[in-house]
């Protein structure tokens, strides 16, 4: 038996325009208005659903969540309009009606300007959306948890506020909606499983920051996903890490399926000789790691046990450490420029009161961080003694759509794990001394970053990031010919694309719009006999009689620029086409 939870529904839209008309009354519990055409401009549309076991606390709480998301989008005007398609468990029409009223009672009294569409009427409206990522906002309030899904977190939430406010519900239905990834409880928690569409954009992520490895001189590696023991003791993470480790024995032997990359590339830095003039070697690795987190800490894609990193390790002379960690942090910001581009946010973490190594090297190390965040461009809050014991380390958060700060970016100074494994080479005067080894993550854990991308755009994702870029929909089957043409023309230029060619034309445009296609392509009779086609992008504006080479010039720039455009027709292409 399924046991569905009480929730109001509402589908929040920032609309340029919004027309509705009363057309005829509907049931025996509506309100007398006057049937007239309303008309609103630069307005938030809540489109609101009572069910059965809403009740006043939970409105009191919606009324809240809107009034804090109008705050951050600079619109004091509120439409509320009652919609009863989001559910099938509607509250009876009475309790509905006094609900609604009190929803607008505690928006007014929040200081927002209410306007209130009427109960109990079949309308109809029109709709123009505005095209941001916080345009489109699905929200479900349960008396449980009290919390929206879209809602603000503070400032500083922290993962386990983000689980408590029930956030992963978004990224987590979205993913199973759009047949991005699941996680199978007969595989285990926290083991998500990316469907060829979150491949998409893994890979594209992986892309990215394979581009920058590149720039930076990194060298791409591959290390194995178990290793005996006996590492895992060496480096002390058998002591202090065992109950996050999975294990196994073979043939009487102990193996530790790796928690993280770094002892490898130790391993691979001490496979031969090392010269002064070898430093600094940059190892780089996309590697899964695994860690037996507990289920209570398991959310969705922002906590699992399988990790894939964007791992990097640096192992460098102290003359070096500063310009490498500038380099490592501008290219940092300019990915998180790309993917996010929020408020960015550095701290650094300073000597803690136990630690390893000489104090003068951890004063010249965090010196030495210091000033590659000062000649960075970066203001910084000091953490003073909240570093690991093995190192000082910067941390980079970005705040997203949502107001809330994700740490993505780590740039880390370990002297420990080279004294732990004997790391060594040969200064220019002969003497054997320990390299400083630098751990680098930029987007930290590719899974988790997935999952606030999804949460960040409300999936509405930038073209280049995109699995479906175009929907191509011929208007009727004497043009699948056509549209057959088109689809591969795209695909040999390397843009994704889908060919929806059954149901009818209305059907089509609204399954591409759900699948979240960034742009649809429409090709008619007239397309046809032109050779050109139509493009319509995600807000309904449509650009007709396009040639379609130049449409195409037009797509593989948006992707090659990895611009933000999240499926909108703007003047670039008018410029192109002209």
């Amino acid at each position: 038996m399924t046991i569905e939870t009480a929730a109001m529904k509402t589908l929040q839209i920032h609309a340029d325009y919004m027309m509705y008309e009363p057309l005829r009354r509907e049931g025996s519990v509506y309100e007398e208005v006057d049937p007239s055409v309303r008309e609103f401009r630069d307005i938030v549309v809540l489109f609101t659903c009572v069910e059965e076991d809403d009740d006043e606390d939970i409105v009191s709480s919606l009324a809240r969540q809107v009034a804090a998301s109008l705050e951050r989008l600079g619109v004091e005007n509120l439409l509320i309009y009652p919609y009863a398609h989001l559910s099938n468990r509607l509250a009876p029409p009475q309790r509905a009606l006094h609900l609604l009223k009190l929803l607008e009672d505690e928006s007014l009294k929040l200081g927002l300007k209410v306007h209130r569409a009427p109960f109990g009427w079949n309308k109809k409206f029109t709709l123009s959306i505005k095209g941001h990522p916080l345009a489109e906002q699905f929200r479900s309030v349960t008396r449980e948890s009290l919390q929206v899904t879209a809602a603000k977190a503070p400032a500083e939430a922290t993962l386990h506020q983000v689980e408590a406010e029930g956030r992963e519900t978004l990224h987590v239905q979205l993913g199973r909606e759009l047949d991005l990834f699941s996680i199978n409880p007969a595989l285990g928690s926290g083991f998500p499983l990316f469907h060829d569409k979150g491949w998409i954009i893994r890979e594209e992520l992986i892309t990215l920051v394979r581009e920058s490895n590149k720039a930076m001189g990194f060298k791409e590696v591959w290390t194995p996903h178990v290793f005996k023991s006996d590492i895992w003791y060496k480096t002390g993470h058998y002591e202090h890490y065992r109950d996050r480790m999975f294990t196994l024995v073979a043939k009487g032997e102990e193996y530790v399926v790796k928690p993280m990359n770094c002892p490898a590339h130790a391993m691979i830095f001490a496979s031969r000789p090392r010269s002064y003039r070898d430093l600094p070697i940059m190892l780089s690795e996309f590697g899964t790691v695994y860690r037996n987190e507990q289920p209570g800490e398991l959310t969705g894609l922002l906590r699992v046990r399988s990790i894939t990193q964007d791992d990097g390790h640096v192992f460098a002379r102290p003359d070096q450490v500063e310009g490498i960690i500038i380099m490592i942090l501008r290219e940092s910001l300019k990915i998180l420029n790309t993917t996010i581009r929020g408020n960015i946010y550095a701290t650094l973490s300073t000597r803690p009161e136990k630690f390893i190594g000489d104090p003068q090297v951890w004063e010249k190390a965090t010196e030495a961080l210091r000033g590659a965040l000062e000649r960075a461009g970066l203001s910084y809050e000091i953490k003073a003694g909240e570093g690991a014991f093995y190192g000082p380390k910067i941390d980079i958060d970005v705040e997203d759509s949502l107001g809330r700060r994700w740490q993505c970016t780590t740039v880390q100074l370990d002297f420990f794990l080279p004294e732990r494994l004997g790391l060594e080479y040969v200064d220019s005067d002969g003497s054997k001394k320990r390299p400083i080894m630098i751990h680098r993550a930029i987007l930290g854990s590719i899974e988790r970053f997935i999952g606030i991308l999804l949460e960040h755009y409300n999936w509405r994702l930038p073209f280049w990031l995109s699995p479906i870029q175009v929907a191509v929909l011929p208007v009727s089957t004497r043009n699948l010919k056509y549209a057959e043409q088109a689809k591969n023309r795209l695909e040999a230029e390397g843009i994704r694309t889908e060919l929806m060619a059954e149901g009818t034309l209305e059907k089509r445009v609204r399954s591409a719009h759900q699948s979240r296609a960034s742009f649809m392509m429409i090709v008619g009779d007239e397309e046809e006999r032109s050779g050109t086609c139509s493009l319509r992008d995600y807000r309904g504006h449509t650009a007709r009689g396009l040639s379609l080479e130049k449409v195409v010039v037009w797509l593989k720039n948006l992707y090659k620029e990895r611009v933000k455009n999240v499926g909108e027709i703007d003047e670039s292409l008018s410029r192109l086409t002209q």
